[in-house]
């Protein structure tokens, strides 16, 4: 008996020592893969990893505010971009439940002076199928020039109001932006209550969400919030563009923490806001990988409910893992789409699977390192831009291409043949044909052929 006490404690006491290993082990890996973006400026921001009910990793890297010298701090606050949507969908999905909207309900029930809203469902635009373009999209303003001034749901509308629909509602997938604009109205027009304080009421409060708010007016003060900043060269950095954020309401004018959005996640993985009906809803693959407010992807052999977002001065990530109870939160003060990426590898860290991390070459370029790249490339009609072309030259020993520096990556060749290109993190690789001449590139899965 004695024997088997002294085994069952010696075990207590190993096998805590051996999680605890394992774990520490785990942080010094995905340390280890983000500290090269933050020493290349490509990284600057808050990291949340939770798995098994528990903290894992919580730390801030960088720069909060780089002309006061401020480092980023757990508690710093940061402009979410796209994944303010998943708040909105959240908002229509209470309204749901509380049986004040119905998701096959038209648009026109609720706002009846836009033209095409008897062909358009809630549903549609939770799962953006609505076809509404994005402000702008027939020339009648600048997009940029929307973004300079306060702005409620109502006047945003207005911009868009009068536009023919891009296809037959339901039919296609489309990120405008113009749906969640809508959205964000429909509440008001229920709740009689402002957006921000409908989120902040019936989300916020109740999950004890205190560091995250919508903000309404470019008068607001924010406290703790991290500086925005975009990308200039290939490593270099620059303040971003003055955007107020009441522009982007209903789509991406929610700024938050990283142990905040953990929370909206414990919501989710618990079922705690919502009816366990209204969640399934809000994450089930509607099209297109996509849900409400929400993209819907098969990762590690299992699902993952995830969002990230893009804009000026910031980026984020947001993943959930619910069959390993595992969440994974980045947000940046950089205006780099890197958190998508690096969130899913630091993902794949915490599942224990091989990653393949990038190894980003900090130096610069000499004329013959890269004078078979340099030249423009024709892309076709799949293209992102379509029949666009792409040019590339050496400037100051770096590769610039029309729409800003690409990072040499070592791939353990002597040539540089592959790059990242900043601006939208995409995959750059310029390929060779049988005599070893560059004769055309790959830019993520599209192929463009060189010209000249």
């Amino acid at each position: 008996m004695k024997s088997i006490l002294f085994l069952t404690l010696w075990g207590w006491l190993i096998f805590p020592s051996s999680i605890c290993t394992a774990q520490n082990a785990i942080i010094a890996q995905i340390d280890e893969l983000v500290q090269p973006y933050v020493t290349t400026n490509n990284y600057s921001g808050t990291l949340l990893v939770y798995k098994n009910g528990k903290i894992l990793m919580s730390k801030a890297y960088g720069k909060m505010n780089r002309s006061y010298d401020l480092d980023n701090q757990l508690d710093s606050r940061f402009f979410l971009a796209s994944v303010s949507m998943i708040f909105t969908s959240a908002a229509i999905m209470k309204l749901a439940d509380e049986g004040k909207i119905q998701l096959e309900d038209p648009l026109s029930k609720y706002l009846p002076d836009y033209k095409h809203g008897n062909r358009i469902t809630i549903h549609d635009m939770l799962a953006q199928r609505s076809g509404i373009p994005r402000p702008g999209h027939s020339g009648n303003i600048e997009y940029n020039e929307i973004t300079r001034f306060s702005h409620s749901a109502e006047d945003l509308i207005d911009y868009f109001k009068d536009y023919d629909l891009l296809f037959e509602p339901g039919t296609q997938y489309k990120h405008e932006r113009s749906d969640y604009i809508m959205l964000a109205r429909i509440i008001e027009k229920v709740s009689g209550q402002s957006f921000g304080a409908f989120l902040r009421e019936q989300i916020f409060i109740p999950l004890g969400m205190s560091h995250t708010a919508h903000v309404d007016s470019e008068v607001a003060i924010i406290q703790n919030v991290s500086k925005g900043y975009a990308i200039k060269g290939v490593f270099g950095f620059q303040n971003a563009p003055f955007l107020d954020w009441s522009s982007k309401t209903g789509h991406a004018s929610i700024y938050s923490t990283s142990e905040d959005l953990l929370k909206f996640a414990q919501a989710i993985l618990d079922n705690e806001l919502l009816s366990r009906e209204s969640w399934s809803q809000t994450l089930s693959n509607h099209g297109d990988n996509v849900g409400y407010g929400w993209f819907i992807r098969p990762q590690f052999n299992q699902t993952c409910y995830q969002m990230n977002g893009r804009s000026p001065g910031y980026s984020s990530y947001f993943g959930i893992y619910p069959e390993s109870d595992l969440v994974v939160v980045m947000l940046s003060n950089m205006y780099v789409s890197l958190p998508r990426t690096i969130g899913e590898q630091i993902a794949g860290i915490a599942l224990e699977k091989d990653i393949d991390p990038l190894r980003l070459i900090n130096q610069k370029l000499n004329e013959p390192d890269v004078s078979e790249l340099l030249g423009t490339y024709q892309f076709g009609p799949d293209f992102y831009n379509p029949n666009g072309k792409a040019s590339f030259n050496l400037i100051k020993g770096e590769l610039i291409g029309d729409w800003g520096g690409l990072i040499p990556v070592d791939d353990g060749s002597r040539k540089f043949r592959k790059f990242i290109y900043r601006t939208f993190w995409s995959d750059i690789e310029f390929l060779e044909n049988e005599k070893g001449e560059v004769t055309s590139m790959r830019f993520d899965e599209y192929i463009g052929v060189k010209v000249d």
